[in-house]
């Protein structure tokens, strides 16, 4: 493998890195609104206009890729890897035929191999295994003593002479069965088992390779919340030719030297590790079908198809913010947060809020005197805390981005201990055996073999498929290395993220066909033509393809400033009220047929929320394809063959790719009392594209000698 994507380093103006997650560019330093006539659907867009106008620096990284002697090397060497891996695989077979009509199938695969390692010794790993370490942290948080050990990285893998990311699997015994059984003339009865092992040492080195930036390839960057726009100012942008390396905060370790670790300093580091408890995905794959010879050359089928995956794998974070618990009253901080939260809905005013147990106990630093609405007043430590997420009309801080409130509070516990960060840390998200998933289906075909010129298939599928995230194995999600699509968002949790897969397709229709035209010699019709009429009219065969298929799902409306559970992962956003997609074809094409409507109806994510999953469904796609063509025998040794096709033969374009689905705070209300709930952005819910291809005619003519 040879890749230059971590070999550049990198420098943003990102309005979401600034010490409030973007507020600070809309409010001066007292808190007021520089723009109060401000549409709320509008933030988004000022924000990043006006983060670029500032023209300071609010995100940069220098991209730090190493020699195996340990030397650093300068921007833009590449990154040049080779895997290896040994796989031994035996399989037993044999088939007894009990009776003439019955038969049984059996047989034993059993697979191994080595966890990929790099051959020239570019591999480090934890110490700590981190599936342990994590499971560390969830009993600290539920004892009210958070686990801050330090991760430590040492050479790794059987070229270093060291144990490799994960221990090897020698279990992997796979059995399977099948059985066919005619019980009458025209009836049989067919079902099978089998237990599969994936393969995913190859694309997992690849993959964790192409987005690990711990070991020989490293990151030095700055936090979030590093600046503000009024007394911790970023660096200015000069140029394209900008010295990141030069810039603030920004460390360079010119020798590696291992055993080592990132320093303990709090800065919120979001790198990507492996879990040393990965074991071989596998499924149970079953399936039972009843088939029947209806005659004439009919055939019906009818079948159920099962499968049960796990230990498949997904990513989670392992340094994900403790939900740390209060051990004298038991109350953890997801569940107290979400008290405040429902307050802030009901717009209380901060004087009046009283004492919660979490807030007293674990944040007791936060408690003191505060200005705001033009007076001083005490805080207990539960209204200082709810100032911070209060509404600006009741004199908060109006905060909703509640990881960043975690980063502002780390230290205002009973002691030093950091409460909800790992020191390390803002994200280090783990490649884990820890997937599930369950697929069954109900799977009817009627066939027709080819008898007078007619055959077709014609098959419907209702399928169900469900998981706890879908990803493909090979490849890093949306570009977001493994805090993509098969990312899992709250750890603690698992099944909080079980839903419809992104796959999923509940009905699924398609038909195949063959007819020979009965025009020509031997033919109903035309069947004395001459040699001129039997090459126009006689010996033409068409074909057809036919399918329907239900929505796949479009993806859900998320928060577009907000990061409420996971650092580096931004939630979706919960639905309030019953809420279907009703995609429109007029006009600006939209998955909602009312764009205000579907916006008002979600609320942002609470803490430990993952959000909706996989809710609303696209359009159901609809294709036909057809073809004709025609053999001329020109002589004994020449054949001559027309053919034209057309795809998508009727054009009709059903429409996918969404635009944006991001909300911002509270969409589904005013900020202030008695005002109106913010509207979508005009690219809210709007479709970018189709799918499949608009009508596709071609023409070939071929000749066979």
């Amino acid at each position: 493998r040879s890749a230059f994507s971590a070999s550049y380093d990198t420098l943003l103006t990102n309005p979401s890195f600034y010490e409030g997650s973007g507020d600070s560019v809309i409010f001066d330093a007292a808190g007021k609104d520089i723009f109060p006539n401000l549409a709320t659907r509008s933030q988004v867009n000022t924000r990043d206009a006006l983060t670029a106008l500032i023209g300071r620096l609010s995100q940069y990284s220098a991209n730090l890729v190493y020699d195996r002697s340990g030397k650093v090397q300068a921007p833009g060497t590449g990154v040049v890897r080779n895997f290896k891996t040994q796989e031994y695989e035996g399989y037993l077979q044999d088939s007894w035929r009990l009776r003439p009509n019955l038969t049984v199938t059996a047989g034993m695969r059993w697979s191994t191999s080595t966890p990929v390692y790099e051959a020239s010794g570019y591999q480090v790993a934890p110490t700590t295994g981190l599936s342990s370490f994590f499971d560390q942290r969830v009993a600290g948080s539920a004892a009210g003593v958070p686990y801050n050990g330090l991760i430590t990285l040492d050479y790794a893998g059987k070229a270093n002479n060291k144990p490799g990311f994960y221990s090897q699997d020698w279990n992997n015994f796979a059995p399977s069965i099948s059985v066919a059984w005619q019980f009458s003339k025209k009836m049989v009865l067919r079902g099978g088992y089998r237990t599969i092992y994936d393969r995913i040492g190859s694309a997992l080195a690849t993959n964790f390779d192409a987005v690990n930036a711990i070991g020989f390839t490293s990151t030095s960057n700055i936090n979030a919340n590093t600046f503000n726009v009024s007394d911790k100012l970023g660096p200015l942008y000069t140029g394209l030719s900008q010295d990141v390396r030069n810039l603030p905060k920004i460390i360079i370790t010119p020798t590696l030297a291992f055993p080592a670790g990132q320093p303990a300093d709090g800065n919120r580091r979001i790198q990507t590790s492996l879990d040393d408890k990965i074991a071989t995905p596998y499924n149970h794959a079953f399936n039972v079908s009843l088939g029947r010879d209806l005659g004439r050359g009919f055939s019906f089928e009818a079948s159920y198809v099962g499968r049960v995956a796990r230990s498949l794998l997904v990513s989670r974070d392992v340094m994900t913010p403790n939900n740390i618990k209060d051990p004298k009253s038991g109350a953890d901080w997801y569940g107290s947060i979400r008290t405040l939260i429902d307050l802030r809905d009901k717009v209380t005013p901060i004087t009046s809020i009283q004492p919660i147990a979490f807030f007293e106990n674990m944040l007791p630093k936060l408690a003191g005197p505060a200005t705001f609405l033009g007076q001083t007043v005490n805080l207990t430590a539960t209204q200082a805390a709810y100032r911070r997420v209060a509404r600006t009309v009741v004199g908060g801080n109006n905060t909703t981005d509640y990881t960043t409130v975690q980063d502002i509070w780390d230290l205002r516990g009973p002691t030093n201990n950091p409460l909800f960060y790992q020191p390390q840390y803002g994200a280090l998200t783990t490649f884990s055996t820890l997937g599930t998933s369950d697929y069954n289906s109900a799977q009817f075909s009627l066939r027709k073999r080819l008898e007078k010129g007619v055959s077709f298939d014609f098959n419907y599928t209702y399928g169900h498929s469900i998981d706890i995230a879908s990803g493909a194995q090979n490849t890093s999600a949306s570009g977001q290395g493994n805090f993509g699509s098969p990312f899992l968002r709250n750890p603690f949790d698992l099944n909080m993220n079980r839903g419809n897969s992104n796959f999923d397709i509940r009905h699924n229709v398609n038909m195949n066909a063959l007819y020979q035209l009965p025009s020509g010699k031997g033919k109903m019709f035309f069947n004395h033509l001459n040699k001129a009429g039997e090459a126009i009219l006689g010996g033409w065969t068409s074909t057809g393809i036919f399918r329907w298929a239900s929505g796949l799902p479009s993806g859900q409306p998320f928060d577009s400033s907000q990061w409420a559970t996971n650092f580096n992962s931004q939630s979706n956003a919960v639905a309030l009220r019953d809420l279907n997609s009703s995609p429109t074809r007029t006009g600006d094409p939209n998955l909602f047929s009312d764009p205000t409507y579907a916006y008002q109806s979600y609320r942002n994510a609470y803490p430990g929320e993952n959000g909706d999953r996989n809710k609303l469904r696209l359009p159901s796609l609809f294709n036909i394809d057809i073809g004709l063509y025609k053999s001329f025998t020109i002589t004994e040794q020449i054949k001559l063959t027309f053919r034209t096709e057309a795809f998508n033969v009727t054009n009709t374009q059903h429409f996918t790719g969404i635009s944006t689905l991001g909300v911002v705070r509270d969409p589904f209300t005013s900020q202030t009392p008695g005002g109106a709930a913010p509207g979508p952005p005009n690219t809210f819910g709007k479709f970018t594209g189709i799918q499949g291809s608009p009508r596709v005619l071609q023409f070939a003519l071929r000749v066979d000698f």
